[in-house]
């Protein structure tokens, strides 16, 4: 994909606004009003963050520990993007962390992984207002296991999907020898059923009306090729499996984030090597009601490197109100290759990139976020009531914030077409 550039400097942080040459109509990205940084400074990685109906920010993920071990992070922030209070919970030298975090009516309920006994375990930690833990459950099974997705239902209970049985500990960002997990609670965390899923991983879940829609990652054979692609997998209200299906190309697609869409419909993020991608980019898949897939876009390359070394790796997708979407994740190289001359800095160099479409995935604007000082990959974004959006990075900024912290970025509202630059 060509693009062409247009880029300034905000709040001594810079962005730039990416406009497809293909389309004439793409206007500027809008502006970064902030970044901030929290946590711990010990190798912190976000997973997951969204806005809290206070105003501020709440968002989840791992620190590390010596070794391979790590601990809980949980971080709450007022609407500025201020600490309010921090939690950390895990034991030494154990695999300990969260995925993905939920607003309640009376606090947040955090998945992820807890280990006890020696077992790395599903769990759910449930926190007041004030970030007072009110209680902890885990929910044991062979092998090891972790929750990735997670939602509050109708009758006041929690539904959490992810994965059991693996023989890898600590966290993955996709379990290939893991069996899918769906499990169903009171409000209080305790079990009331759990079943099994026709993939290894069930990576997000919604309630829907008679049941559930999970999305997840599936291996498939298909002329002689062993592949990834992602899977819709619906339920009855008891957790009964109702319909499965694949969508995806003759590559490996990966599914990271998933969502029931407003037309009732289903959409799918994450990156792909399949549709001529050269090596991995932005993958976004819509579903129509009717299971049928409606459309797929992939999208990368925001700073023209050589296709082959750079990685545009995409964890995070909302519906925006006008039916479209915004996709975020990062761009960067993991290879001996080092290429310079882009405005944003060499290609090992990580930023966060953000993809704003239409409700038929086509690009309105992209923006690319960040510091030349450090690496700021995008990890996930949530809407924020002003009409704009957060992003959360995974952030290792040398000066506006400790080393490798969990980065609270506040994006300004989209532009009006009049101030479109």
């Amino acid at each position: 994909m060509r693009i062409s550039h247009m880029c300034g400097v905000t709040v001594g942080l810079l962005f730039c606004a990416l406009a497809g040459a293909a389309d004439p109509l793409a206007g500027a990205a809008p502006d970064m009003e902030w970044h901030k940084g929290h946590g711990t400074a010990r190798g912190d990685h976000v997973h997951y963050g969204a806005q809290t109906r206070d105003g501020g920010y709440i968002m989840t993920g791992q620190t590390a520990e010596d070794g391979e071990a790590s601990d809980m992070l949980v971080v709450k922030t007022d609407a500025d993007g201020r600490e309010e209070w921090q939690k950390v919970i895990g034991a030494s030298g154990e695999h300990d962390y969260g995925t993905i975090v939920v607003e309640t009516t009376d606090g947040f309920v955090v998945a992820g992984s807890r280990t006890m006994g020696g077992r790395q375990e599903r769990a759910l930690v449930r926190f007041a207002v004030n970030g007072d833990i009110v209680w902890e459950n885990t929910y044991p099974a062979p092998g090891s296991g972790s929750l990735r997705g997670i939602d509050t239902t109708g009758d006041g209970g929690i539904v959490a999907t992810g994965y059991v049985g693996s023989e890898e500990r600590g966290y993955l960002f996709i379990s290939d020898d893991g069996e899918g997990s769906l499990l169903k609670t009171d409000a209080d965390g305790a079990l009331v059923w759990e079943r099994t899923l026709p993939a290894p991983h069930g990576m997000r879940v919604e309630e829907t009306p008679g049941g559930f829609a999970i999305g997840a990652n599936v291996w498939v054979e298909e002329a002689d090729r062993h592949h990834q692609q992602v899977c819709l997998i619906l339920t009855d209200d008891d957790g009964n499996v109702l319909s499965t299906q694949t969508y995806g190309g003759d590559d490996n697609d990966q599914v990271f984030d998933f969502a029931v869409t407003s037309d009732g419909g289903y959409v799918f993020g994450g990156h792909t090597r399949s549709y001529g991608v050269v090596n991995w980019d932005f993958l976004l898949l819509k579903v129509g009601a009717d299971g049928e897939e409606q459309w797929h876009r992939a999208y990368g390359q925001p700073r023209g490197y050589d296709a082959r070394y750079i990685h545009d790796e995409s964890y995070g997708l909302k519906e925006t109100p006008d039916g479209g979407f915004v996709v975020i994740g990062g761009t960067g190289d993991e290879y001996r290759y080092s290429a310079a001359g882009h405005p944003f800095g060499p290609s090992d160099l990580w930023l966060a990139y953000l993809v704003r479409t239409d409700a038929n995935g086509d690009v309105l604007w992209q923006g690319l976020y960040g510091d030349l000082d450090g690496n700021n990959a995008g990890e996930y974004i949530a809407l924020t009531r002003d009409g704009g959006y957060v992003v959360f990075t995974d952030s290792d900024t040398a000066g506006s914030m400790g080393e490798e912290n969990f980065g609270l970025m506040k994006i300004a509202p989209d532009a009006k077409p009049a101030e479109r630059r």
